[in-house]
């Protein structure tokens, strides 16, 4: 694999010179995903999309339709338990009057007062506020590592390729942005740039 800045640099600009405007500059990058990009492969990676949050509130709302289910089931054989049988006149236990009696019950309860409001829901609403105070602080660190990696990047492009021991470390550097970057992404930020 061609180092990400040694390809950058040599790539046929010498320098800021070569460049007129912003848009040239920043036209070098195109094949990279955008920030926004960026942001929403971290909000499916890290599961911090709002669209989580609306299905938990969701099944939380409608839990409440269901009801608690209780199935019993009893079995009388009708022999009691005083032991008294009659035995018929081949000497054999009588069961002709034993009664085998199946029973079962099911019963379902509903519980209104959980459709307003239940402790699941509550639950819920604590935790989506949880899930945005990280979603906030997610998309705020990887907007600052984009942006840390881009100015790289663009330093590089401008001041040329420098001394081996200064490209060493800038593209070390960049290295390392991009591995934090696919830490946060599960690595669908290098993967959307080798597809581009």
């Amino acid at each position: 694999m061609i180092p990400f800045l040694f390809a950058l640099a040599t790539s046929g600009f010498a320098g800021a010179a070569d460049f007129r405007t912003v848009d040239e500059v920043m036209a070098r990058f195109e094949k990279e995903p955008e920030v926004r990009e960026v942001q929403e492969m971290v909000l499916q990676y890290s599961k911090t999309d709002p669209k989580y949050v609306n299905e938990w509130m969701s099944a939380s709302r409608n839990a409440a339709w269901l009801p608690e289910i209780s199935v019993a089931y009893d079995y009388d054989n009708g022999y009691g338990y005083d032991y008294a049988y009659d035995v018929n006149a081949d000497g054999e236990l009588d069961g002709s009057d034993v009664d085998n009696d199946h029973g079962m019950s099911v019963r379902a309860k509903w519980r209104f007062d959980r459709l307003v409001m239940s402790s699941d829901r509550i639950r819920v609403i604590s935790e989506s506020q949880d899930i945005v105070k990280l979603r906030d602080k997610v998309l705020e660190e990887i907007t600052r590592l984009y942006f840390d990696r881009r100015r790289l990047q663009v330093d590089v492009l401008l001041a040329g390729g420098g001394d081996l021991k200064t490209q060493i470390k800038n593209e070390m550097r960049l290295q390392e942005l991009t591995a934090q970057i696919d830490a946060y992404t599960g690595g669908r930020f290098s993967a959307a740039i080798n597809e581009k």
